[in-house]
C-alpha cells in the first residue's frame, strides 16, 4: 500500500516523466533548427533552405542554421539528418535523389529514404531540360534524333555524375528515342555545363535554374522540357511530348523531412509552417527568381508522389545495370 509520501513521489516520477515525453513536444522549439542540406552554398536547394529558416525563424520564434553537407550523390547528409536525434531540432531538404533514387543506385546508401524519415512536404520541382551546344546543327527533338542515328559516334552527353538525375534524364530519353550518345560523367554539373558551353560536349539534360542563365544569353539552345507541359520559366520551349518525344518526363525536387519518429505534435506544426510559407507570395517569388516553380504537396500526397518515383527509377536503374558502391 502506498502512504502519503510514496504517492507524492510517484506523481512526482510521473510528472518529470510527462515534462520529459510530450510537454517538451509542446515546448518545442526552445533552442535553434538545424536544417542539413546536400548540395554547395548558393544553388537552388541551399537557397530553398534559406528562405525556409528566415520564415520559421520568424513563426517559431528560433534561429535556424543550414548546414551544407556533401558527398555521395547527398548520402552523407541524408544519413547525418537520419541518425539525428527526431526531437525537431534536425530537419533535411531532401531531394528527388536521396528519396527516390539512391536507395536503387546505391549498394550501401546508409539510410532508408521510407523508414527512417518523417516527410514534412514537397517545395518546389524543375523539370529537367534537353539543352544542346550553340554550335550543334539541330533546333528541334526530331532533328536531335536525326543527327544522333545518322552519326552514332559523334554526339556526347554530360551529367553531373554516374546515377544523378541528368544522367538518368539522358537515359531515359535515349530508350524512349532510340537516340544514340555516349556518356560523360563529370564530378558535379558546373563543370560540365563549363564543357557544353565550350562545344566539347554537345548535349545535357540540366534543371531549369542550372542552365537558365544560359538559355538566356543563347549560350546553349533548349530544345524541349521533360514535362508533361511547358514551363513557365521557359514558356517558348516546347514539353516533350509536344516535341515528339513521348514518355521523357523527368524532374529534380526538393522537400522538407525530419528524422522518423518524430512527436506528432511537431510534424502538425512544421506541416503547419511549411503550408504557410509555400504559400506566401514573396517566397514564391524568390525562388521563381532563380528559375523554380514552388508546387506544394503534403501528406499522403507527397508520400504517394515518393512512392511512384521510387518504382519508376528502380526499373530503369535496372535496365541500366548501374550499381555504385
Amino acid at each position: 500500500m502506498l502512504n502519503r509520501r510514496n504517492c507524492l513521489a510517484v506523481l512526482g516520477g510521473a510528472g518529470a516523466a510527462l515534462v520529459k515525453g510530450p510537454a517538451s513536444a509542446q515546448a518545442w522549439p526552445s533552442r535553434p533548427i538545424r536544417i542539413v542540406v546536400p548540395f554547395p552554398a548558393g544553388g537552388s536547394a541551399d537557397v530553398s533552405a534559406r528562405l525556409i529558416g528566415e520564415a520559421f525563424r520568424e513563426a517559431l520564434g528560433q534561429g535556424t542554421v543550414v548546414e551544407n553537407k556533401l558527398g555521395a550523390g547527398g548520402n552523407l547528409a541524408a544519413t547525418d539528418a537520419a541518425r539525428s536525434p527526431a526531437d525537431g531540432y534536425t530537419l533535411f531538404i531532401g531531394t528527388n535523389g536521396t528519396q527516390t533514387i539512391n536507395g536503387s543506385l546505391y549498394r550501401r546508401p546508409g539510410f532508408d529514404a521510407v523508414t527512417d524519415f518523417t516527410p514534412i512536404g514537397l517545395v518546389w520541382e524543375s523539370p529537367n531540360v534537353l539543352v544542346v551546344s550553340k554550335d550543334l546543327p539541330v533546333r528541334t527533338v526530331a532533328e536531335l534524333v536525326a543527327y544522333a542515328k545518322a552519326q552514332p559516334d559523334r554526339l556526347s552527353f554530360g551529367s553531373s555524375g554516374l546515377g544523378s538525375p541528368t544522367h538518368l534524364a539522358a537515359e531515359l530519353f535515349k530508350a524512349r528515342t532510340g537516340a544514340p550518345m555516349t556518356h560523360v560523367p563529370y564530378r558535379g554539373q558546373a563543370p560540365a555545363i563549363t564543357d557544353l558551353l565550350s562545344g566539347q560536349l554537345q548535349v545535357m539534360f540540366p534543371l531549369v535554374p542550372d542552365i537558365l542563365t544560359h538559355l538566356q544569353s543563347g549560350a546553349v539552345r533548349g530544345l524541349a522540357v521533360a514535362a508533361p507541359a511547358r514551363s513557365i520559366i521557359l514558356p517558348d520551349i516546347p514539353a516533350m511530348a509536344e516535341a515528339g518525344a513521348q514518355g521523357v518526363v523527368a524532374s529534380a525536387w526538393i522537400g522538407l523531412f525530419a528524422p522518423a519518429g518524430l512527436p506528432d505534435a511537431v510534424v502538425r506544426r512544421l506541416t503547419q509552417e511549411l503550408g504557410t510559407t509555400v504559400a506566401r507570395p514573396d517566397f514564391v517569388q524568390r525562388l521563381r527568381d532563380i528559375g523554380v516553380v514552388v508546387q506544394p504537396l503534403l501528406g499522403d500526397a507527397f508520400v504517394a508522389k515518393m512512392a511512384a518515383e521510387r518504382s519508376h527509377w528502380a526499373k530503369l536503374i535496372a535496365d541500366l545495370g548501374v550499381k555504385i558502391d
